[in-house]
């Protein structure tokens, strides 16, 4: 679904100084997957996922998705973002309907299928309301049901429940997680948290500190449909959780993937596991 060819990325400040904020970037996402990317502050994680929805253009290498080059948004691509990102002046419905409305869908139909998702993020009865009279993670619920009414098959989410309190951003995990198991979309989702990372993906890609290089890919053997409470004791969990807390810590720019319970991996020299 996407393919991420030796990518590296460069920023040319205001006075002439240079900054790599990428470095050498290759990875594979199937159909389906959902894949995390974990990193210290500052090793261009956001800008990877920027990258990949179009936004911000690699300085070498290549992203393909679908095996057709990236060069601009589309609406195969959908972002969820930390800020919500919702129109003040729309409520709810027309919040979730506007995505498409512009792809020209006739407002009957835009509107039953709004309708639907805010139903599916248990938003009903809260149709009317303006983005100021909502909960921090009501807001974020309403902007993940705009992003999947135009149906893109990936998404791209930055952090998106960065700025919610610890029991909100729990019940914003299992949500998607539900929405995920419902849809199976593509994900790739930037966290600075090692716990959710784990819990929510397939794999979990960890950055290097800047220039951000992939130091290695950690794939997460864990049984689905998958219950917080009983990954909670699951020695599995818990210690895919300290392995790659030891990996975050570690400041060797590669070096060999934890080898949890769900089985060994060794590390290619681009530091993807093979």
């Amino acid at each position: 679904m996407i393919a991420i060819e030796r990518l590296s990325k460069t920023f040319e400040s205001a006075r002439g100084t240079s900054h790599l904020a990428l470095s050498d970037i290759s990875l594979e996402v199937a159909d389906g997957q959902f894949v995390s990317i974990l990193g210290p502050s500052g090793c261009g994680k956001s800008t990877l996922l920027y990258i990949v929805g179009g936004f911000v253009t690699p300085s070498t290498g290549s992203v393909r998705v679908k095996d057709a080059p990236v060069t601009g948004p589309g609406p195969d691509r959908g972002p969820v973002f930390q800020e919500f990102a919702l129109f003040p002046w729309k409520t709810v419905l027309g919040n979730v309907m506007y995505g498409l409305i512009e792809q020209g869908a006739p407002r009957a139909i835009a509107e039953a299928r709004a309708r639907a998702l805010i139903e599916m993020v248990h938003l009903k009865g809260y149709e009317n309301f303006y983005p100021k009279e909502l909960s921090g993670g009501m807001k974020q619920r309403v902007a993940i049901a705009r992003t999947l009414a135009y149906g893109p098959s990936i998404l791209l989410m930055d952090e998106p429940f960065g700025a919610l309190d610890a029991h909100t951003r729990t019940g914003m995990q299992n949500e998607l997680l539900d929405i995920w198991e419902r849809d199976r979309k593509t994900v790739l989702f930037v966290t600075h948290s090692v716990e959710e990372a784990v819990f929510l993906s397939d794999r979990v890609v960890v950055l290097t500190r800047s220039p951000g290089r992939i130091k290695t890919i950690v794939d997460i053997d864990l049984p689905r449909p998958r219950k917080r409470a009983e990954l909670l004791v699951d020695r599995r969990y818990q210690q895919y959780v300290v392995d790659i807390e030891q990996l975050m810590d570690n400041p060797a720019d590669v070096i060999p993937p934890p080898a949890g319970e769900g089985g060994d991996a060794s590390a290619s020299p681009g530091g993807v596991v093979s």
